[in-house]
């Protein structure tokens, strides 16, 4: 996986590129913890703002 992050009004863009996944991971299954990582990381920046 590769990460990216910019600065833009009111926030910040996460982008994601995600290279070599193995074959046995089906996409609903990464995509599931995709969304999980971002939600953990969004609840982390959050928390470390206050």
């Amino acid at each position: 996986m590769t990460w990216s992050v910019k600065p833009v009004d009111g926030g910040t863009e996460v982008s994601l590129i995600c290279e070599n996944v193995p074959a046995g991971i089906r996409a609903e299954d990464h995509a599931e913890g995709l969304s999980s990582t971002l939600d953990n990381l969004a609840a982390f920046v959050c928390k470390s703002a206050l």
